[in-house]
């Protein structure tokens, strides 16, 4: 069964959490979580989290749809609001995904990483969230991520 969850109790910090092969529609649901997401009119930083491989396959018409999304302003909201992206992807699949680049696609701080310990180190080193993301904090991410996989 495929998940494509969103959340944001732990804002600013958001999470989305993948598993199985979504579909349109789900992918549709998740570019309204980010429009919900840009309407606080605050900055966050997302954690983007795949759990398989199938997870990573975007259903047909997904493209044209995200494309129309952003030129349609999320573009500019995801720059003006997100502090950083981390899309963490199965340690399987992380060689083949390490190049992709979040500031090319995106226009904003990132990182395709194998692990939430990478993308907590990613984070302390690279950004200044550290109010934000302290290590106990972050930790919840990783409970809040098993609980949306259930």
């Amino acid at each position: 069964m495929a998940i494509l969850k969103h959340d944001n109790s732990l804002w600013p910090l958001a999470v989305t959490v993948a598993g199985g092969e979504c579909t349109l529609e789900m992918h549709l649901n998740s570019l309204h979580a980010w429009d919900d997401w840009f309407k606080k009119a605050e900055p966050f930083v997302v954690v983007r989290v795949y759990n398989d491989e199938e997870s990573l396959q975007h259903p047909k018409g997904a493209g044209p749809a995200t494309q129309k999304w952003l030129k349609e302003g999320a573009a500019e909201q995801m720059q003006q609001h997100v502090q950083a992206m981390l899309i963490v992807v199965p340690e399987q699949q992380f060689e083949r995904m390490q190049n992709m680049s979040v500031q090319k696609a995106f226009g904003i701080p990132g990182a395709v990483v194998a692990s939430l310990d990478d993308a907590h180190a990613w984070l302390m080193k690279t950004s200044n969230h550290n109010k934000t993301l302290e290590k106990t904090r972050f930790m919840q991410i990783e409970r809040l991520v098993h609980t949306l996989i259930l």
